[in-house]
């Protein structure tokens, strides 16, 4: 899915709207990347979200498992 640009700067998806330098935006505030790497593939995420059921369940699986599992989240962060 894609997100136009006007949708993208009205919900302040990347950069706010009174400051472009404030972290004020949802990429702001989810970014506790800690490679570029790692903030570049947010940043396509944010702007073209999956709507692969399959995909989604995965991470939605990931997500509860990590979530359960704090030695292993601590572990993947690490890594």
């Amino acid at each position: 899915m894609m997100i136009d640009l006007s949708t993208i700067v009205s919900l302040e998806l990347i950069q706010n709207l009174q400051n472009a330098k404030s972290k004020d935006c949802l990429f702001g505030i989810l970014n506790e990347t800690l490679t570029p790497m790692g903030a570049r593939l947010l940043r396509s995420n944010i702007l073209q979200p999956s709507t692969e059921i399959a995909k989604l369940n995965t991470r939605y699986d990931a997500v509860e498992e990590l979530s359960s599992n704090e030695g292993m989240f601590f572990a993947v962060r690490q890594g």
